[in-house]
């Protein structure tokens, strides 16, 4: 990532907020599901997410990265799921209305690819 004069980079442009698109009751295949377990754990966008996963841990993991640097990156790899056909949402299900689900936001999404 290119630096600016003076050394700093602009932080990564948020482009899907939280509960954008209000409540799902449909999932995708490319959509990947926060939470633990086994279902989430192998839900078809959790699997191809964590394949792009390794395609930037090299980058992501290299010492001389900055840490805003690193935030680029995982936004990179947000933007990849989100192209996707049919576009991928990083989503939770929503605490009050079992089988729905809620986006969390690319901020969010960027902090769970991290983690």
């Amino acid at each position: 990532m290119p630096r600016a004069k003076g050394g700093s980079i602009p932080p990564p442009q948020v482009f899907v907020n939280p509960g954008d698109g209000g409540l799902i009751s449909e999932l995708n295949e490319n959509d990947v599901l926060s939470g633990r377990g086994g279902r989430i754990n192998n839900h078809p966008g959790n699997i191809t997410f964590r394949t792009v996963v390794e395609d930037y841990k090299r980058e992501y993991l290299d010492p001389r990265i900055r840490k805003l640097e690193k935030a680029h990156v995982a936004a990179r790899l947000v933007a990849q799921i989100r192209s996707a056909n049919p576009p991928g949402r990083f989503l939770r299900e929503d605490a009050d209305h079992k089988g729905k689900y809620v986006e969390i936001g690319d901020q969010k999404a960027w902090k769970n690819c991290c983690a």
